[in-house]
């Protein structure tokens, strides 16, 4: 099946087909907000294609990782990947700010494909120089992240219903 699926990147004139993935919020930013965010430089959405069907999608945009955003183990294993030299008050990455798999397509790990995507793309190609991927993720989506390699950025903040949680990956572990 991934061998049938092609990645697009989404422009305004780009027709979309029928996507569902179960989460109203996630559908309405595809139908009604990526091309708006497109037009603003906000960001940039990818569709994940096979034949005519919506198979699922990512946005990414610019992001950074900084000292008030994370708890002080964290930021000793963030500072810890450079040379004392190069360290700083923030580093760059990029936010996965959307990401979705339409429910036909669900658990058949296009998830963790689409991850692999998106770290391939900044280790093999990247344009704008980050060395971490980011994302907020709503709690039922941790443990999704965390078998993919993602840490969370701040251990101190619990985990309650419908809060997002900051996740980051190191892209440097990949080279």
């Amino acid at each position: 099946m991934f061998e049938e699926i092609t990645v697009i990147r989404l422009q305004e004139e780009t027709e979309l087909s029928s996507f569902d993935c179960g989460n109203e919020d996630l559908n309405n930013f595809l139908f009604n907000d990526a091309k708006a965010y497109l037009k603003r430089l906000l960001s940039v959405t990818y569709l994940l294609k096979r034949g005519n069907d919506t198979v699922a999608f990512f946005s990414l945009s610019n992001d950074r990782i900084s000292v008030p955003d994370s708890d002080k183990s964290t930021w000793r294993k963030v500072k810890s990947c450079f040379p004392h030299a190069k360290h700083r008050s923030d580093y760059p990455s990029v936010k996965i700010g959307r990401l979705a798999v339409d429910l036909k397509y669900q658990r058949c790990s296009i998830g963790t494909v689409m991850l692999n995507f998106i770290e391939s793309m900044f280790v093999s190609n990247n344009r704008t120089g980050c060395t971490f991927v980011t994302v907020d993720a709503l709690p039922s989506a941790l443990p999704f992240y965390k078998k993919n390699g993602f840490v969370l950025l701040n251990k101190r903040l619990e985990e309650t219903e419908g809060r997002t949680m900051t996740l980051f990956y190191d892209l440097s572990q990949l080279l």
